[in-house]
């Protein structure tokens, strides 16, 4: 129907502002050597989007790479959480920063947001975040959205929303979000063969959702990523 939000589309030292606007003032090219950072939403009839994602459009150095992989190491580790024990979001919070922090590193926002219907972006009770101590609940959608931010130089985010889905008894997280993950900033040596299992499994289900919409250039395109 129409954007759920502005977009945010960062580059170089841009990507390093959380809640970046562009204006006439601040607004740089796109080089090869940056990586990219662009948060994006709608809102369908069906409900409100929200995904983020880092690209690079050349290697990069692996400080760089080694930020990016413990920053989906964080999401991976989110969205395989045991509800059933780990029920609120100031404890899912733990999981996603647990990386980063391995490193000294961290990212100043929550780790994910409640989401309405055709609604706010934005919404509660619900959130993952250092404070909250709301229990997750079937039926909730939250974001999923570690991040990290070298200022003056670049961010990283990498951002899907989840379903809090019930099947006996049991209640876990669903990907909503059907987006490729961008792999050339993987460091491959620091995910666990769970991890890339998960990525395999997840980019071939993204494949089997979206592919029958694409041209063949299109599906070859979004193959590599299995």
């Amino acid at each position: 129907m129409f954007p759920s939000f502005n977009t945010i589309a960062g580059t170089g030292s841009n990507g390093a502002i959380v809640h970046y606007r562009a204006t006439s003032k601040n607004t740089q090219k796109i080089f090869k050597r940056d990586i990219f950072l662009v948060d994006s939403g709608g809102q369908y009839k069906y409900g409100t989007t929200d995904v983020t994602r880092t690209i690079c459009f050349t290697e990069q150095k692996l400080a760089i790479k080694n930020a990016y992989t413990n920053v989906l190491k964080g999401h991976i580790a989110v969205v395989k959480t045991n509800l059933n024990k780990t029920n609120t979001g100031k404890k899912i919070d733990i999981r996603a920063r647990k990386f980063l922090k391995n490193s000294d590193l961290d990212y100043a926002h929550g780790t994910g947001h409640g989401v309405g219907f055709f609604l706010n972006v934005h919404e509660g009770p619900q959130s993952i975040s250092k404070i909250n101590k709301v229990k997750i609940k079937e039926g909730m959608i939250l974001s999923n959205e570690p991040g990290f931010y070298k200022k003056d130089n670049f961010g990283i985010r990498i951002e899907n929303l989840v379903f809090v889905k019930k099947i006996r008894k049991k209640i876990f997280f669903e990907n909503l979000t059907l987006a490729p993950i961008e792999k050339e900033l993987i460091n491959q040596k620091l995910l666990s063969s769970s991890e890339k299992t998960y990525l395999f499994k997840y980019h071939m289900n993204v494949y089997s959702k979206i592919s029958k919409y694409l041209n063949l250039k299109e599906r070859r395109w979004l193959a590599s990523f299995i």
